[in-house]
């Protein structure tokens, strides 16, 4: 029951972290610092925490890494680093929680595309996470719409679903 509990503590920490990143994302357009400074100051950072936990690890796959250098060098560019500074650098034009909601995208798309090319079979579990992350995402553009019309500002019902909304959507559930 204990690796339970360790597994939710580990992904809300997860979730923690990966809503500082945008936070801090946003933080940094305040003193315009450039995107892609602020994503080599994000995997320095990563590194400096990372290997003394990660070293052995390191060293026992020593001849694969250097074996597939090329390989894990464009995966990592393409992806990871790409992705933070797009992510950066939209945060100079948007809002925190509109990053965040592309963020959230971005498991339903993985299903649907996974589906659509046959690559993974989709099951249950997956298909209602889905339904529910878009029944959620409706009731957060129905929050964004009544706030700015300012019909609900002050009532119970608008405050309850922007908080849901936002509970959701820092948690990430997917």
């Amino acid at each position: 029951m204990k690796k339970n509990y360790l597994a939710y503590c580990l992904l809300l920490f997860a979730t923690l972290f990966w809503s500082g990143n945008f936070i801090v994302g946003k933080f940094a357009t305040l003193f315009e610092i450039p995107p892609m400074s602020l994503n080599v100051l994000r995997w320095i950072s990563v590194w400096i925490i990372l290997i003394p936990l990660t070293y052995k690890e390191i060293y026992n796959n020593l001849a694969y890494i250097k074996k597939n250098i090329i390989i894990i060098g464009f995966m990592g560019v393409m992806t990871i680093s790409t992705f933070n500074s797009v992510v950066y650098f939209a945060l100079n034009y948007t809002q925190v929680i509109n990053a965040v909601l592309v963020l959230a995208a971005i498991p339903a798309a993985t299903i649907v595309l996974s589906s659509i090319m046959k690559i993974e079979k989709t099951n249950l579990f997956q298909i209602l996470g889905l339904i529910l992350s878009l029944f959620l995402k409706f009731f957060n553009l129905l929050s964004k719409i009544i706030f700015k019309t300012k019909l609900l500002i002050k009532s119970i019902i608008g405050k309850f679903i922007k908080t849901i909304v936002n509970i959701y959507i820092t948690s990430n559930l997917f």
